[in-house]
């Protein structure tokens, strides 16, 4: 289990960046917006959604990190599962967004695999 420096270098601006945005953002927040956000982050529609995008892409970007292939493919199976949820979702809104959702999560795959 020897940690890969690219892998590395990608994860910690990747995640450190979005980490960092989402932090400011918060504090930034009133009482009342930091409470809707609260409650819409923890809804069951946003966990089947894009939570499961978010936890498979961390957790196959762990994957790669340390070279650990079984979270890689834990991660790979949960950003399906999260994909066809949020094709699912966004099908009802618009039929060419929900064909271009599988067709991005689809590439994400691809270069997260090789």
């Amino acid at each position: 289990m020897g940690i890969d420096y690219d892998s590395l270098i990608t994860f910690l601006i990747m995640w450190g960046t979005l980490t960092i945005m989402v932090i400011s953002a918060y504090i930034r927040m009133d009482s009342e917006d930091r409470a809707s956000a609260r409650q819409d982050f923890t809804s069951p529609h946003s966990i089947f959604t894009v939570g499961f995008v978010l936890i498979g892409h961390f957790l196959t970007s762990v994957g790669n990190l340390f070279g650990i292939h079984f979270i890689k493919y834990i991660g790979i199976v949960i950003l399906i599962v999260g994909g066809v949820t949020c094709t699912l979702d966004v099908w009802k809104k618009s039929k060419i967004q929900g064909a271009l959702v599988p067709a991005l999560i689809s590439v994400a795959i691809y270069f997260l695999v090789v």
